[in-house]
This record gives structure tokens, sequence and C-alpha cells, in this order.
């Protein structure tokens, strides 16, 4: 019996959460709700509107919610899921604030149900890759790591430019990063950023440097730019015998150049992010498995390390993590 799915939100990511679900045989959208009204996306034709969020959770079929909203939404619909005990995929960051994430975790916690954030990095064919080249040790430690990711402001929603309703470039957009970071090299002992603040945006580019104690040199930055920049992510990672290379844009999208020998491109999985992470999700609710990649946790680690490198922007000192 496939997962019943209900999705919340059918804007930019929303569309993409649709799209995947198309190749989830695991998985059924038997409902959709948004604000805009059905005429903002197609649904296949087993998918029933539902003119209120009430009216969609009320549906005994719905048994995970996919909230593909606003940040500042994020919180009180992910209670209002919990509360009617779906279980929730969440986009990410998982809210404005690392207390707040830690709520809704201990919420999750408490009602028994699932609660995952779309951190789509650890389901990304080209970081998976990364990723197990450090974790196996085949090209030696890691000396140093680099990441960036940049964009033009985006344009599908005025809440954007609203800190208090987005969290700024650092949350919406770095927080991948940072997440990253976290997810290759575990917590850093303290941060050291630099940045640009928007007038009422919040941090709109953002420079950081982690510090590990006899670790790699790490340092992640991005953010949004002036006019209609397209979007880019790249990632350097320094081996003792080799240096790995990623980028979006680049094609090959990612290089091996060892210390010795010719460089390689190595052969990478074709697969959709978004599609992997809610196929995950949903094989963890059909299996009765907590999830271990991406989950709630480090979704609120995420959250407070950016909060750290907000406050290292704001005072101009670095800032110790506890």
């Amino acid at each position: 019996m496939a997962v019943g799915v209900g999705l919340v939100g059918l804007g930019f990511i929303g569309k993409a959460h649709l799209a995947g679900y198309g190749r989830i045989e695991a998985a059924s959208l038997v409902a959709a709700h948004d604000v805009a009204g059905p005429a903002r996306v197609g649904l296949p034709p087993a998918a029933k509107w539902c003119d209120s969020l009430a009216e969609l959770l009320a549906d005994p079929a719905v048994e995970m919610v996919d909230l593909c909203v606003p940040t500042f939404l994020h919180v009180p619909l992910a209670r209002q899921a919990l509360g009617a005990g779906k279980h929730v995929f969440c986009e990410k960051p998982l809210a404005l604030t690392a207390a707040e994430a830690d709520q809704l975790r201990s919420q999750a916690d408490r009602a028994g149900r699932m609660l995952m954030v779309g951190h789509c990095l650890r389901f990304w064919p080209e970081y998976l890759m990364l990723k197990e080249m450090i974790d196996s040790g085949r090209f030696g430690p890691v000396q140093s790591a680099a990441f960036a990711r940049f964009s033009g402001r985006p344009t599908w929603g005025d809440w954007f430019g609203e800190v208090g309703r987005s969290g700024g470039a650092a949350l919406d957009l770095h927080v991948h990063d940072a997440d990253l970071v976290l997810w290759y090299f575990g917590r850093p002992a303290r941060v050291r950023s630099r940045g640009r603040r928007d007038p009422g945006a919040g941090v709109g580019y953002i420079v950081t440097d982690y510090d590990f104690a006899d670790g790699p040199v790490v340092h992640a930055e991005g953010g949004w730019l002036p006019g209609s920049v397209p979007f880019r992510m790249t990632a350097r990672v320094v081996f003792q015998s080799a240096t790995v290379e990623y980028g979006s844009a680049a094609r090959p999208t990612l290089a091996v150049y060892p210390a010795e020998g010719t460089p390689e491109q190595p052969a990478v999985p074709s697969a959709d992010a978004y599609a992997e992470e809610l196929a995950y999700f949903v094989g963890c609710i059909e299996s009765r498995r907590t999830p271990a990649r991406a989950t709630a946790a480090q979704a609120v680690d995420a959250v407070a390390l950016v909060e750290a490198e907000v406050r290292s922007v704001e005072t101009g000192q670095a800032v110790v993590l506890g």
C-alpha cells in the first residue's frame, strides 16, 4: 500500500516535489493545498484539491504532509500536521531559530511521528561522492575544503526580503553549506564570519571560516547577488593525495586531480536529489524505520550553526560553539 502524501505549497520547490512523486512508486499524492488556489499548478488525476490545510489534515488517506511553504510558516504548519498525527517532511531551514526548530523536533518525538528536513545536498550525487571519498580515506585525510553558493535574489516571493520571514540569505541559502560542513566534518570549535547586511533583509552575503582543532581548514561563502545572476554551487576538497572539485555549471561537474597520475572525471549517477530525499522518507514511513539522513536533530544543528555565524557577523568576533 503506497504512503498517502498531502502536499502543501505548490510554488517553486513544491513543483519540484510534485514532479518527484511521479517517480516514487511507494508514494501516492492524494491531496494538495496552496493559498493561491488550484490553478497554481496541475495535479495528477488521483489527487484531490483541498481548500484549506484543515481539510487536508482531516483526510485519513494523508499519512505524510510535505511542507513546501515559506520559512516563516514552517513552524506553525508543522505543529498542526504533527498535532493531527501526520509524519512531516519540511523544506529547509526547519525554522527561523534553533530554539523553535528544537521544539518541533521534541513535538515529533512526543507524538511518535517522523520529521525530516529537506537538506537535499545529503542526497545530491556529487556531494554523496565527496562524502564517500572523505569517509573512505582513499585519498588520505582532508587538508582543506571550500564551498560556495550564490544566485540573484529570489523573485518568487516578497517574503525573502524580510529577515523575520526568511532569515535572509544566510539562513535561506547558505544553510545548505553549513549543513554540509556538519555532515562532512562535524561541529567546528568556533566560527569566524564576515558579511554584507541588507537593510531589513538580514545577512545577504556571508563568508565563514570554520575552526576545527587539529582538523582541516574549512571555508564557505554564499548569498544573493545584484542582478539576474544564475544559481551556482561549488566545492573543492583538498586531500593529502588529490584535489577534488565540483561545480554545478561545469561539464563534467566532478573532477579528481590526483597528486600522481592524470585527472579523472568519475561517472556521476543520474539522480534527482529532491525525488531521492522524498523516496527515502517515504521508505522510512513504509518500513517504520526512523530516518538517519537529514533528520530534525541535524536540521536543528544547521540552524544553530548559521545563528552562530550571523552573530559573528554582527559582533565582528569569533563565536565559540558549545
